[in-house]
C-alpha cells in the first residue's frame, strides 16, 4: 500500500485484482488499458490518472466514496494546474509500486518512468505558459 498527497489530500492506494474490478465496475473499462493510454497521451490525462488513483484507493479502503463524490471531497482551493504534474507523479509512483511489483516488470517500469519524466516536463511547460500569459 502506498500513501501520497494528491492536490493537498492524503490518499492511500493499493493495487491488486480488486482495483481492476473496481475500475471496471465504476468506469466500464480496463484499468491497465486505460493506464497505458493515459501514459501515451500528449500532455498526459490527469483525469485518467485520478480514475486510477480512485480504483487503488477503493482497494485500500472499501469505504471510499463513489468516484464523483470522491472528487468532490478534494478541496478545490488545493487544485492548480501547476500541481497536476506532481499529482500524476504521486499516482504514477503508486501504480509502479502496486501494479508492477518486485522487478517482475522492469522493462515496463523503465518505460513508465521515461513517459512520466516527459509528461512532467510537458505539464510544467504548459503551466508556465498559462501562468505567464
Amino acid at each position: 500500500m502506498r500513501e501520497g498527497v494528491i492536490f493537498g489530500r492524503p490518499v492511500r492506494m493499493q493495487g491488486g485484482p480488486f482495483a481492476l474490478m473496481a475500475y471496471r465496475r465504476e468506469f466500464g473499462a480496463d484499468l491497465l488499458a486505460d493506464a497505458l493510454a493515459a501514459y501515451r497521451r500528449d500532455g498526459g490525462d490527469v483525469a485518467a490518472f485520478l480514475q486510477i488513483a480512485w480504483a487503488m484507493a477503493k482497494t485500500a479502503d472499501e469505504e471510499t466514496s463513489p468516484y464523483a463524490e470522491w472528487l468532490r471531497e478534494f478541496d478545490p482551493r488545493e487544485f492548480t494546474l501547476g500541481d497536476a504534474a506532481q499529482a500524476v507523479g504521486v499516482i504514477d509512483s503508486a501504480v509502479a509500486a502496486e501494479l508492477f511489483r518486485r522487478g517482475k516488470a522492469r522493462r515496463a517500469r523503465r518505460w513508465l518512468a521515461r513517459r512520466m519524466e516527459s509528461l512532467a516536463h510537458r505539464l510544467g511547460a504548459r503551466a508556465s505558459r498559462l501562468l505567464a500569459g
